[in-house]
């Protein structure tokens, strides 16, 4: 076994053969060079797992390439290795292991699939959406164990523009974290925890008496001759032949679907969510007490109260046989799966652009908050499973409140004035 001092005089005075040449250093046992038939020279260590001897297989892992690192940098290098080695570590085994430990990429496939099972399904579309569209760019090739809260951090402020998707998208990668940890694929120290989120301003949008009678008048129109769609979501002819060859009617209104009216009725008569109301069944209907039993909402299972004007529009809506759906869907046995452009039509038409479908919910709560209803009332008619998610809209029923400042202001001012003549 051929032996030097290994300096860069040294190392560059070694000639390469026809096989692998080893040359050891006479000062760092266990510290070699390896020069290849090809020309090129490595630095190594090899060395025996403790306790065990010449019994032991020998191991050998590559420390780097000369010429990148010099031979007291490679040194130090070796010197460190070899301590874990006296410590009772196998470096070879630890970057066997890191070699094999899964990318976020990878291990992402199996915790998306357990979304799938234990979230709603609604849920694992969104968080795929997010998982495609900003996770793997940012993080797919990362080892699942080599993230950082750096590198979290760096991403939630690449969103900043976007607080609100920002937040959930951190919120998401706490539990792929959590999943990966009780997997054995990451540290118990979650990465995702303690990324500061960014302030978030909840959207306040409540229709006034007058735009409900703005929105019901642009219902009746759809339902009745049709609305043209909103400027937005005009169907754009693919190339100017196409262009050419338009029928002159394509633009026409025509009568809307029933059933997308009547679900933007609901949606404005219940405070329901739109997946509530689009995947609502018969028979969770409960005409005799006045009750939509829904199985399956956000919070879980969850009784609302059905008012009697909700009720009659649910009467008149004709049953189609062997579909269980309240609003059926094109194909059978379905139910209607999206009223977006509807909702956009009548919007506008309406001269409501500004309202999101999910404010029609928003608009519902703010009519019995602002008439001094509690929050425990309103927080059962909108199913919320936590009085804190209802207290957005305690302000709006503060005018018993402000009547009492007046008087109580009233009273001390004649006081003072009083006080004052006398």
């Amino acid at each position: 076994m051929a032996t030097a001092h290994l300096t860069k005089r040294t190392v560059d005075s070694i000639k390469t053969a026809s096989k692998d040449v080893f040359v050891w250093d006479d000062e760092l046992s266990g510290f070699g060079l390896k020069a290849t038939p090809s020309g090129r020279k490595t630095y190594v260590i090899q060395y025996r797992i403790p306790g065990l001897g010449r019994r032991g297989f020998a191991k050998r892992i590559t420390l780097g390439e000369h010429g990148v690192l010099t031979p007291e940098e490679a040194r130090r290098l070796a010197r460190r290795e070899l301590g874990k080695v006296a410590q009772g570590s196998n470096p070879a085994a630890d970057r066997a292991a890191k070699r094999a430990a899964p990318t976020v990429s990878e291990f992402g496939e199996r915790y998306l699939e357990d979304v799938g099972v234990t979230r709603k399904a609604s849920t694992a579309v969104e968080y795929r959406r997010l998982w495609d569209k900003h996770v793997l760019p940012a993080l797919g090739s990362r080892q699942v164990a080599e993230v950082a809260q750096t590198d979290v951090r760096r991403l939630h402020r690449s969103l900043a523009k976007t607080p609100y998707l920002a937040n959930r998208l951190v919120a998401m990668l706490g539990a792929f974290f959590t999943y990966a940890a009780r997997e054995g694929a990451a540290s118990p120290n979650n990465v995702a925890h303690g990324v500061e989120f960014f302030p978030e301003k909840a959207r306040e949008r409540f229709l006034t008496p007058k735009e409900f009678g703005q929105l019901g008048k642009a219902l009746a129109r759809a339902e009745q001759s049709g609305l043209p769609p909103a400027p937005s979501h005009r169907r754009k002819p693919k190339s100017k032949a196409n262009a050419k060859h338009r029928p002159t009617n394509a633009d026409t209104p025509i009568p809307a679907n029933p059933y997308a009216v009547a679900a933007i009725r609901l949606l404005t008569l219940t405070g329901c969510r739109e997946s509530e109301i689009l995947s609502l069944r018969w028979d969770a209907v409960d005409f005799n007490r006045g009750y939509l039993r829904l199985a399956d909402s956000k919070t879980g299972k969850s009784n609302r109260p059905l008012s009697q004007s909700a009720a009659a529009l649910l009467e008149s809506l004709p049953r189609i046989r062997g579909n269980p759906y309240v609003l059926p869907g094109a194909k059978a046995g379905q139910h209607l799966k999206e009223i977006k452009r509807i909702w956009y039509a009548v919007r506008y038409a309406a001269g409501l652009e500004d309202v999101r479908l999910h404010d029609l919910r928003h608009s519902y709560a703010s009519v019995p908050a602002a008439s001094g209803e509690s929050l425990l009332v309103v927080r059962s008619l909108l199913g919320h499973k936590r009085l804190a998610t209802t207290e957005r809209y305690a302000h709006l029923g503060d005018d018993p409140v402000r009547r009492a400042a007046d008087r109580a202001a009233s009273s001390i001012a004649g006081w003072l004035i009083d006080e004052a003549k006398g």
